[in-house]
C-alpha cells in the first residue's frame, strides 16, 4: 500500500501502486525508453528488458510494497519498502526492506537501482548523511565523492584519508570486498558531531559488528568521518 505521509512524484507513486494493483503496462509506463534497472546485481537496460525482469520479478511473485521512508537528494529519489509476496525469502531479512533508488528526467525514470535497505528503521538523518549511506549501498562513487567537503578526513582502522576522491575510494572498496551490509539503529548529536550507530556485517571477522561513525558537518558536506567500535 501507498503511505500517504510521503508526498512522491506522481511517476514514482504510479511504480508502487502499479505494483500492488498487479497492473505490468502502468508499470512501464513510467520508464523512459532507454531506461536502465539494477536489481540483484544485475543490468536491464531499455523497456523490453525492464518488462521481462518485472513480469519476473515483481508481477509473477505478486511482490506488495509498503512505502515507510523516502528521502530526495540532488541526484536522485530513495524510497524505503517494506516488501512481501511469493518470492524466495531464503538467506533474506524478514522483514525485508529495500531502497528504491529513482532518478529522473521529467516525468521519466530514467535509472532505478534497488538494494537492501541500511534504514530499514526510518531514523532520520541530515540530507548529506542519508546521501553518504545511500551512495555506499548502491557503490555509487560519484555521488559518494560528493558528500565530502574538498578537504575531508576520514579515520578508519588506524588510517586516515583525504580528499573525496580517496576518502570515497577507500569505502566502497571496503564495502564491496566485504559484501558488508549496513543497518543505522541510531543518530544523535553529540559535541558538534552528529553520530550514526550502524550494525555491520559481511564476509569479515567479528561480524556482525556495531560501529560509530562522527561525522562532522560544514556547509551541507561531511567535513570529517572517524569510524570506531561502538561502547
Amino acid at each position: 500500500m501507498m503511505n500517504n505521509r510521503f508526498q512522491l512524484p506522481k511517476t514514482i507513486e504510479t511504480h508502487f501502486l502499479a505494483t500492488n494493483t498487479e497492473d505490468p503496462a502502468l508499470f512501464l509506463s513510467i520508464f523512459a525508453e532507454h531506461a536502465v534497472v539494477f536489481d540483484g546485481g544485475k543490468e536491464y537496460h531499455d523497456k523490453d528488458a525492464i518488462k521481462a525482469w518485472s513480469d519476473l520479478n515483481y508481477f509473477n511473485v505478486h511482490l506488495r510494497l509498503e512505502v515507510t521512508n523516502a528521502v530526495q537528494n540532488a541526484e536522485e529519489i530513495v524510497v524505503t519498502a517494506k516488501c512481501d509476496g511469493d518470492y524466495n525469502k531464503a538467506g533474506l531479512p524478514d522483514p525485508l526492506y529495500l531502497d528504491f533508488h529513482f532518478m529522473m528526467d521529467g516525468d521519466k525514470v530514467i535509472r532505478l537501482y534497488n538494494v537492501l535497505s541500511s534504514n530499514s528503521r526510518a531514523i532520520p538523518l541530515p540530507q548529506i548523511i542519508a546521501s553518504y549511506y545511500h551512495a555506499s549501498d548502491i557503490y555509487d562513487a560519484d555521488l559518494l565523492a560528493g558528500c565530502f567537503a574538498e578537504d575531508a578526513i576520514l579515520a578508519d582502522e588506524g588510517k586516515e584519508h583525504y580528499g573525496p576522491e580517496a576518502i570515497s575510494g577507500h569505502i566502497l572498496k571496503e564495502n564491496r570486498g566485504a559484501k558488508v551490509m549496513t543497518e543505522i539503529t541510531d543518530c544523535a548529536e553529540k559535541n558538534g558531531e552528529t553520530v550514526v550507530t550502524a550494525i555491520i556485517s559481511g564476509n569479515f571477522g567479528g561480524s556482525p559488528i556495531s560501529l560509530d561513525f562522527h561525522f562532522t558537518l560544514n556547509n551541507e558536506k561531511i567535513k570529517a568521518l572517524n569510524i570506531v567500535v561502538s561502547t
